[in-house]
């Protein structure tokens, strides 16, 4: 498959994809409560043994946001040796934590039945494909040293050509085929996200924060309204045609 569709056509239909799935599981979500916590429930009778994990992944998600926000700001902390080594084996360590966490989730998962056919493929392959982000992830830290500083000299500039609309396919392209690998299965992982009953924690953290906006716009409203009310009646037209007698 050539590198073009993989690093400049791929990642577009991959976010497009979880933004529809979203959606869609989203609007049948209002109509299907009952599912929804059924699916809350099972993601969180397959997640919630331990906070190893979440806090692992949650670390990982937050590593690479920093390399794609301030990657200035890790090359200037990598320039002294001792941090360098300290954020390497951090992050190594945080990434085998999640790996190590994730096998047992898959293994997990395996042994479970219930529920649609069609949901248990749709968690599989998500858990497969993550678990493959991960490993390679992983291995590309084992075998390529400090990935923190090169990763924010070429897989940063990548992301933010996406950004942009203009992909530097090159930048990655040139990468071993590990670093591709991982690229790769993370944006296939978020596109299969939404076909998963993990996705049920989305739509109702999606549920929860529209909710919480739209507690403000409606004081807002409801206030407006009043006013306009009060404004109306005062200046109502019978006032002028037919005044109050003192």
């Amino acid at each position: 498959m050539k590198a073009s569709f993989l690093f400049q056509v791929w990642p577009y239909a991959a976010v497009a994809l979880f933004a529809i799935g979203i959606l869609i599981r989203y609007a049948f979500a209002r109509k299907q409560a009952d599912r929804v916590a059924s699916d809350l429930a099972e993601s969180w009778a397959l997640f919630g043994h331990g906070r190893l994990l979440p806090f692992s992944l949650l670390m990982l998600l937050l590593g690479h946001l920093a390399g794609l926000l301030y990657p200035t700001k890790i090359l200037l902390w990598n320039s002294v040796p001792f941090r360098l080594y300290a954020l390497e084996v951090l992050a190594f360590g945080i990434g085998f934590s999640a790996l190590v966490c994730w096998t047992f989730l898959m293994l997990r998962q395996l042994g479970r039945s219930g529920g649609s056919a069609l949901r248990q493929v749709g968690d599989t392959v998500f858990l497969s494909l993550l678990f493959v982000s991960l490993l390679s992830g992983l291995l590309t830290a084992a075998r390529y040293r400090w990935g923190s500083s090169w990763g924010v000299s070429t897989l940063t500039p990548y992301g933010l050509s996406l950004w942009r609309g203009k992909p530097a396919v090159a930048l990655v392209a040139g990468m071993p085929f590990m670093v591709q690998v991982h690229v790769f299965s993370g944006f296939v992982a978020l596109a299969a996200l939404p076909f998963t009953r993990i996705s049920s924690i989305l739509i109702v953290a999606i549920r929860i924060g529209i909710s919480l906006a739209a507690k403000p716009i409606s004081a807002v409203t409801g206030r407006a309204r009043r006013m306009l009310e009060m404004a109306l009646r005062r200046h109502h037209p019978t006032t002028w045609i037919w005044p109050e007698e003192d």
